[in-house]
């Protein structure tokens, strides 16, 4: 069967379920080799199909898909944002370390950017890389570009040097913060570029922090001799903006469709090295704001959402930024983004609205845990949309983190939500007013927007039916237009209109999403099949003592040699641990194929490390610790570790023999 007729045999059974016809219904059930399961859905007046169903469309208002879907054909990103900045005009539009910008300022600053880009000579089409953090002028340089029909490429921040050579090969003009300027010092320097913005955080700041911060930082680039060369090709941004008065003549461009507007480049865009950069259009970002708007995100006009992520994230731009302008909220920016900083951003500022990974989340509320078992009290009651997105959490975490909210006064409970920049941020996101479904081995990452269509198809591309676990699929007007200047990578990633986004996921009867993990995350096995890591270490988190668990392969010489990365729940005594990883042992043994070990287990106080720059566990760190493990021989812990022995890892332990380490690898 070709995918056109199966295609359209899922379209005819639609028909046939919607007009009850029985006698048709049975013949495409036999085509497709329907299991009886689908009676149930048929009887529902469903297909059995998600994608088709849409059952996550009965929790919007009636009209929220087509009001999603119906964005302007003629109108900029710019267009749409400051007619809503008018509409609020009395509502701040950002906040900076306390300064405020109205809604005029922050207009003015918008077309100040504008002309300045003008008068550098940036023309329609021209892509301008933009290196460094999230400050008021860079929010306003993302909407001057815009104007001008030309786009910003925020890079990622940890990008190689090859990776930064190629992404800008056609970029004349750049923006740089000039604390980072060492990462980028050598690209940026070349004659291709004409001017370089130099951006600081302390531009934006109000006095007197902005001359304590800036005497600070001169002494420091002094200290590390990474001060940017005194050239008339590097254009602070207060003498960047000056230049906007030589241009006097009108700024905005005609719409073009299918125009790009924004790139990022977030990790979850990286493969192998290869920094892919996510094209976003004007139509696809519309589509992100108005999805969002009518799945009735609790945005709410006077509000404040704190942004701390750089927008190589499209959650930055999208969910912390854009979405927020556009329903008249106030986007609070902090660009610092450790666990101190994030802990302090959620407790002086205030926000109503905060998202960040399962990772960042666990530590803010392990401290606020401890500290309120010494006696410190607090007030969460402005929480109105804390979101858990990133790599998510689990069920036990989450409710957890919901029951210290609720001691602290917090009358909403947290959210989870899942996106990705193929998407240009936002797919799913769950809503307070439904209750999350706690009976499977991980928790849903909530309800699909409205304007998004996802399926989970099989490896065949036969979409699979509810509960099943398969790859998911995204379809929808928000999705990128292309990789950048990636028409192979553009090609195995947006088929017919859908995503293919390369994770394991599942969909429920009431429309809710769970995500599993990377579909390449795993093994395989000699018979074909895949095993999955996260299954493993999901079976290790079955046993109560276990807070948090991650699985791992070792490239040793013996394949599919595997260690597990475990955090024993805080009142477990030291004399449980060894009862505890013998039931682990015991239950792993039944579970795992003969040739598939877990070696050693290394054990981690409180959680997890997790990585400074993306905020989600650290697996790359983890993957290249060679020490600190331990296996259980005899009721004890024997330590071992792994060492690199004729180009090959091998287990070493001093006193124990070769035979006895040989055990641990199950034939």
């Amino acid at each position: 069967m070709t995918k056109e007729q199966y295609e359209k045999l899922k379209k005819d059974l639609q028909e046939a379920v919607k007009s009850n016809n029985r006698q048709k219904i049975e013949e495409i059930k036999s085509i497709l080799n329907l299991n009886d399961k689908y009676d149930q859905y048929f009887k529902q007046g469903l297909t059995g199909y998600p994608s088709i169903d849409k059952v996550w469309l009965k929790y919007y208002k009636e009209d929220a898909e087509d009001l999603a879907n119906n964005i302007p054909v003629n109108k900029t990103v710019w267009d749409t944002i400051e007619e809503k900045l008018l509409e609020y005009y009395d509502i701040p539009a950002l906040e900076y370390f306390g300064r405020i910008f109205s809604k005029q300022e922050f207009i003015d600053l918008c077309y100040i950017w504008a002309r300045t880009f003008r008068a550098m000579g940036v023309e329609e089409n021209e892509i301008v890389p933009i290196y460094g953090p999230v400050f008021p002028d860079i929010c306003a340089m993302v909407f001057g570009l815009n104007m001008i029909g030309a786009s910003a490429y925020f890079l990622k921040l940890a990008i190689s040097k090859e990776a930064l050579e190629e992404e800008t090969k056609d970029s004349k003009i750049a923006v740089v913060y000039d604390g980072m300027w060492q990462n980028v010092r050598e690209e940026f320097s070349k004659d291709k570029f004409q001017k370089v913005i130099v951006a600081t955080v302390t531009a934006d700041m109000p006095s007197p922090k902005k001359e304590i911060v800036s005497f600070i930082n001169k002494i420091q680039t002094k200290k590390n001799k990474t001060q940017i060369p005194d050239e008339k090709k590097y254009i602070w941004i207060d003498k960047a903006r000056e230049i906007s008065d030589y241009y006097t003549g009108e700024v905005k461009v005609p719409f073009v469709a299918d125009r790009p507007v924004l790139i990022t480049s977030s990790s979850g865009t990286t493969v192998n090295g290869i920094v892919k950069g996510t094209v976003a259009t004007n139509e696809s970002v519309i589509s992100q704001v108005f999805s969002g708007t009518y799945s009735e995100i609790p945005y709410f006009a006077g509000d404040r959402v704190l942004n701390h992520f750089p927008f190589t994230a499209s959650t930055s731009l999208n969910s912390l930024y854009l979405l927020p302008l556009y329903n008249g909220l106030t986007v609070v920016i902090d660009p610092r983004v450790s666990e101190k900083d994030f802990y302090n951003q959620i407790i002086n500022l205030k926000p109503n609205i905060a998202l960040t990974t399962g990772s960042s989340w666990e530590s803010f509320f392990n401290r606020v845990s401890r500290e309120m078992k010494s006696g410190k009290k607090f007030d969460f009651s402005y929480a109105k949309g804390w979101t858990v997105g990133g790599e998510g959490t689990d069920c036990k975490k989450f409710e957890n983190w919901n029951q210290i909210m609720a001691q602290a006064g917090a009358t909403s409970s947290l959210y989870s939500g899942y996106g990705l920049s193929e998407t240009f941020s936002a797919v799913s996101v769950e809503n307070s007013k439904h209750k999350y479904n706690f009976s499977k081995q991980i928790m849903s990452v909530g309800l699909p927007q409205a304007g998004m269509v996802v399926g989970i198809f099989d490896e065949s591309g036969n979409e699979l039916s509810y509960n099943q676990r398969g790859e998911l699929y995204v379809k929808t007007n928000a999705h990128m237009k292309e990789y950048y200047k990636k028409p192979e990578l553009t090609k195995s990633t947006l088929v017919n209109g859908w995503v293919h986004t390369g994770d394991l996921a599942e969909i429920d009867e009431e429309g809710f999403l769970y995500i599993w993990g990377r579909i390449k995350d795993g093994i395989d096995l000699p018979n074909g099949e895949k095993l999955r890591l996260f299954d493993i270490a999901n079976k290790i988190k079955e046993n109560n003592e276990i807070n948090d668990a991650i699985v791992l392969p070792m490239p040793t010489k013996e394949e599919n040699t595997l260690v597990a990365h475990i955090v024993w729940n805080e009142n477990i005594k030291e004399n449980d641990k060894i009862l505890s990883l013998n039931n682990i042992n015991k239950d792993l043994e039944n579970y795992l194929p003969k040739n598939v070990n877990i070696v050693g287990y290394s054990f981690h106080e409180g959680m997890l490390p997790y990585s400074p720059t993306t905020l989600k566990k650290d697996k790359n760190k983890l993957s290249k610790q060679t020490s600190g493990y331990v296996y259980l021989e005899n009721e004890k812990l024997v330590p071992i570790k792994f060492e690199l022995i004729n180009g090959q890892y091998e287990i070493i332990h001093e006193n124990v023999n070769n035979q006895k380490i040989k055990k641990l690898i199950r034939k």
